[in-house]
């Protein structure tokens, strides 16, 4: 098995590199800090797994999981992140991810999780499942209106709530002025709101900030 480790912080890589050359002894194995190293290491050759961290250097990782289904679709792709909101989730697994797993749980879950997506399977786990399956137990399975936002427009948001400027905002997603600001105010109409004192507003309401 050939494998793809992507993610930014060296020391938590490395950990996970450890477990998997513990586990899977046979596997060869590659690093990338960056979503750039990894299209690049995706172009040079053929991997049967990608790990791929949700963010490295300040970037969504899901804005590049289009160009890695095309470059190998039947590759499946595991998903690292800090976050265990079923917002998350979902949009990973609608960008593609055959499954999400939180930095939190890696060490215990990650061998279990490249088992079951090797095998075709998606994974999520437990305590990720129970959150979805409560959700629509309780009869919400009507979307909030910040799930229907698409991952760019949701890191935009996100930003937005933690209190950015439009200019900060661009420079860190490396996007003009106009852009941040077009999807401002796309953000703005999808969940029916006016300010960005509303979005904020909205944001610590449905915890999504502090």
């Amino acid at each position: 098995m050939k494998i793809l480790l992507a993610d930014d912080h060296a020391l938590f890589r490395s950990g996970l590199r450890r477990i998997l050359e513990e586990e899977l002894p046979d596997a060869g194995i590659e690093e990338s800090s960056s979503c750039e190293d990894t299209i690049k290491a995706l172009r040079r050759k053929g991997f049967d797994l990608l790990i791929l961290d949700i963010s490295m250097r300040d970037q969504n990782s899901l804005n590049t999981l289009p160009d890695i289904k095309a470059l190998h679709p039947a590759m499946p792709v595991l998903i690292l992140s800090m976050y265990n909101d079923r917002q998350f989730i979902v949009q990973a697994l609608r960008a593609g991810a055959a499954g999400y797993l939180t930095k939190e749980n890696a060490p215990d879950e990650l061998i279990r999780a490249i088992r079951a997506i090797s095998a075709g399977r998606r994974y999520i786990s437990e305590s990720m499942a129970e959150q979805i399956a409560d959700h629509l137990a309780a009869g919400n399975e009507s979307q909030n209106p910040h799930e229907t936002l698409s991952v760019r427009e949701n890191e935009v948001f996100l930003l937005i709530a933690s209190g950015a400027g439009i200019s900060d905002i661009a420079a860190k997603l490396s996007l003009s002025v106009k852009t941040v600001s077009t999807y401002r105010v796309r953000i703005l109409e999808k969940m029916g709101l006016h300010s960005n004192a509303d979005l904020i507003r909205y944001a610590i309401r449905h915890g999504l900030a502090e």
